[in-house]
Formats: structure tokens, C-alpha cells, sequence
């Protein structure tokens, strides 16, 4: 999810400025642990008016969805310039796509409080602090939030409110936090404010998170997170719960997660046109071994970029061709410029022009049957519905990270139907100097492993069935 800098200066997504922390000996458990995650079409969404969203109406709106929630993202983006230890057992949350929300691509379903309720979240990559539409210190919250689920935090007795004289709340987060101290005990505040116009207040709390290990027992964690007082069902949360950060800053729920459970967490991004009960799963803490992972290093002391993902690409090859882009596209500055980074809350890949350009030129040969015409994305052409389309036709591309990582993308993950008899490239056109985004349709049907300890990212392929 993005945030607009002109109030609060811009949300977490992956590095924090230094404040990462690995500490060999920092790891209170060896478990891990996994949270559910729903698709927004999900059936199980649709017992529940509050929850359920809907599917696009056609192919041609799904893809307008995504493209346009894509550019409010990269506003975001382009602005923002430890964990040790192995997991005997893990945590895992089933969840399914949410591509086309641009503010978080999966739904998790949390269990908080005292006694524990269940809440749906949107699972977003691209912040640090989770939070819960709440009824707390607003007047009227019963009224505005009519048909919502919300946090109630005096029916918990863990919840426990943070004093905005306190000096955990000086070191929250000096981004988002408020000066605001109206007397000792007041709660300490936040704001947020969001692309769309949507500005998202309230308070810090602490409270209990539950967790279910792999092997039955379960675990309650404190967690600091948000709770939002009178969110307006007219914004665009109104079918959600909240939002669960995954972000590299240590406020946020991945780190916090990974430091208990083992130091890493993975997810597993299923195929995204394809909607099933159950998909994939956000996974807290070192499952078994994968076969055929790849790794590469996380380039968190190379980037100035606070909270981001950064890899290093090597190259782009097409049908096993490397194709000729200058190496200086690959190379992250410190003013926010080339490099690339891993994104799972952008759903096509954006790449720089020296780059975008030598992509479509090597593509552009065996789709010349096709006539080129206007769409959601960049490079558009006309063609054949998905059963007559011939597949066969469309190049192979490859992505070529340090270290010898080859990431492989099915078809499906760059040729996208954008309306009724009109494909589209699934690249998307930036401008340099900007920086080259790997969004998660070409990461879909492979399982991502966040390894914090090490400083690593990896992949491999996977069908992202549950156990």
C-alpha cells in the first residue's frame, strides 16, 4: 500500500534505514508460524457482506484494476528513498489473490484480543505498520462503521493502549507518529494519508496476536499495531478488517513475526487468473527444505531506499538471448534511480525504458501477425481468445539475478487478455531515472522466501498447494 509523503512522509515496504536488526542472538523460538489468507473473489468471503469485494465485471475492468492501482503505487515508490536461526516448526495462513486492490495483494485472516476474534486483512509488502478498524476514542464509531466488522478494544483483556508520553511512543515511528499529547495518558497517534485522498488516523496499541504451529501448539505474541477509530465506509476499506504490514521496518509484523519464528518468512503467489478455494500461504518461520530454490542477495546496505526489497539483475534474456541493456539500468543509486526490487503489492513488472524498449523490440517479431492496437498497458495487440491463442508463438523471457538466480515466468505472468479480443505485454513503461519493479504477476506459481538473517531473497517453482 502507498502513502503520500506530503503528510507523514512515505509507509515501510522492505529497508529501513539501518534499523534493520540481526542479531545472531535474537531469536526467542525455533517455530514458525502461518497466517490465513483469503482470495478477495473467495466464496468464504461471500457468506460475509463486510468482507466480500467482488469480481470485475470482465477481463477488460480486471485489467483496468490492476494498471491503474499500479500507477497510484509507483507514486509511492519512487518517493521513498535480524534475526537468526532455524524453525523446527512453522506457522502457516492460507490465503488467495487480491491482485487488483493495489494497497495489498492477499488476504489474511488474524486471530487477536482476549478472548481472540477473528480479523481479515490485507496482506501489504509495502508498509510497517498493521493496523484494525477500531471502535476506541471516536464519539460515533457505531453509526459510521454500521455493517462493518471492527476491534473493540475494551471487550479484550490484553489490549493495552501506549501513552503518548511514553518513550516507546518517541520510537515508534517517527514518520507517522503525532507530536499531539493533549495530557500524559492520552494514546499515542498516527496518521496516515493515502493516494486516493484517504486519510487513515489513529491510535497505537499493543495486544495479543495468536499463532498455530505446524505441530498443534499454539502461542500468543504481543504485537504493536494501529487501531483506527470511524474508518468511513465509502473508503476503499470498507470490506476489510485492516491492513497486515510486511515491511522490513521493525514495527512491522514480518519482522516482528521472523524474529520470534526463526528469521525468515515465505509466501507462495498461486496463479492469479485463476481463483480457487484455497490457494497459497504466508508462512512465518523455516518450513522444510525446498527443492531447487534460488537465491540472491538483498541489497540492504548498497540502497539508500528506505524499505524496499532491492535486488541485483544481471541481465534480461529472450529465448535464452541476453538482450543488450545498459548495465547502468541494473545498478541502485542512492537518489532512487536503476536497480530493482521485488514487489508483491505491484502487480506488472515496470521497467526503465532503455530496458522496456529492448524487451518489446525482441517480442515484437513473433507477434507481428498480430495487429498492435490501444489497451490497459503499454504494448497492446490483437488476437485470438485464450483457447485459439497459440502460445507457442510468444517468446520465453527470463530474469537473470547476482549470483546465478534465473527467474522463469510462465507465459501467463506477461501476456494478459486486456479485453475481449486484445492481449496485452505484461511490462509496463517508466521513465529513467526511475527504479525497475518486479511485480508479482511474473512472481506468481513460485514460492518467495524472505531469509532476514542472511540478507537474501529466494524461489523456486511450486504449485502453492496446502498440506
Amino acid at each position: 500500500m502507498e502513502r503520500n509523503i506530503s503528510l507523514v512522509s512515505l509507509l515501510c515496504f522492505i529497508i529501513f534505514n539501518g534499523c534493520l536488526v540481526f542479531e545472531a542472538d535474537a531469536v526467542k523460538s525455533q517455530r514458525s508460524e502461518k497466517l490465513k489468507l483469503i482470495h478477495r473473489h473467495s466464496p468464504e468471503l461471500g457468506h460475509n457482506p463486510g468482507t466480500t469485494l467482488g469480481p470485475p465485471k470482465n477481463s477488460e475492468e480486471r485489467l483496468k484494476q490492476l494498471v491503474q492501482s499500479d500507477k497510484a503505487r509507483l507514486h509511492a515508490i519512487k518517493r521513498r528513498l535480524g534475526v537468526v536461526g532455524k524453525a523446527n516448526d512453522w506457522v502457516e495462513f492460507p490465503f488467495r489473490s487480491a491482485a487488483d486492490m493495489g494497497i495489498g495483494q492477499y488476504f489474511v485472516s488474524l486471530r487477536m484480543g482476549t478472548p481472540a476474534k477473528t480479523f481479515t486483512l490485507l496482506v501489504d509488502t509495502g508498509s510497517c505498520l498493521t493496523w484494525f478498524k477500531c471502535n476506541y476514542m471516536c464519539v460515533d464509531c457505531s453509526s459510521v462503521m454500521e455493517g462493518q466488522r471492527y476491534f473493540s478494544p475494551n471487550q479484550s483483556r490484553s489490549f493495552k493502549s501506549i501513552p503518548c508520553s511514553s518513550q516507546e511512543c518517541k520510537t515508534i515511528d517517527k514518520d507517522s507518529t503525532l507530536v499531539t499529547c493533549p495530557h500524559p495518558n492520552a494514546p499515542c497517534y498516527y496518521d496516515y494519508s493515502y493516494l486516493d485522498g484517504l486519510n487513515v488516523g489513529g491510535s497505537y496499541f499493543n495486544e495479543t496476536v495468536k499463532f498455530r504451529f505446524s505441530n498443534g501448539q499454539k502461542k500468543g505474541l504481543e504485537m504493536t499495531m494501529g487501531c483506527t477509530d470511524g474508518l468511513n465506509q465509502k473508503d476503499r476499506f470498507k470490506t476489510v478488517d485492516g491492513i497486515l504490514a510486511l515491511g522490513l521496518n521493525p514495527l512491522s509484523f514480518a519482522v516482528k513475526a521472523a524474529h520470534e519464528f526463526g528469521g525468515k518468512f515465505s509466501f507462495c503467489l498461486d496463479n492469479h487468473w485463476i481463483i480457487k478455494s484455497e490457494s497459497s500461504y504466508l508462512v512465518f518461520g523455516a518450513e522444510d527444505q525446498v527443492p531447487n530454490m534460488q537465491f540472491t542477495d538483498l541489497l540492504t546496505e548498497e540502497s539508500k531506499m528506505t524499505s524496499l526489497y532491492p535486488i541485483k539483475v544481471t541481465g534480461i534474456s529472450v529465448n535464452g538471448t541476453m538482450l543488450d541493456i545498459p548495465s547502468y539500468v541494473w545498478d541502485m543509486t542512492d537518489r532512487g534511480a536503476g536497480g530493482m526490487i521485488v514487489d508483491s503489492g505491484t502487480t506488472v513488472t515496470h521497467l526503465v525504458e532503455q530496458a522496456f524498449n529492448k524487451v518489446i523490440a525482441a517480442f515484437e517479431p513473433s507477434l507481428s501477425m498480430y495487429n498492435k492496437t490501444k489497451g490497459n498497458l503499454d504494448y497492446c495487440f490483437n488476437a485470438p481468445p485464450a483457447g485459439e491463442f497459440d502460445e507457442t508463438r510468444v517468446p520465453r523471457v527470463a530474469l537473470h539475478f547476482e549470483g546465478g538466480a534465473k527467474l522463469e515466468p510462465a507465459v501467463d505472468g506477461y501476456i494478459f487478455d486486456d479485453s475481449k479480443g486484445v492481449k496485452c505485454l505484461g511490462f509496463s513503461r517508466l521513465a529513467w531515472p526511475e527504479m525497475n519493479i518486479l511485480g508479482n504477476l511474473l512472481m506468481q506459481n513460485h514460492l518467495w522466501e524472505f531469509d532476514l538473517a542472511n540478507k537474501k531473497v529466494g524461489f523456486a517453482r511450486s504449485k502453492c498447494m496446502l498440506d
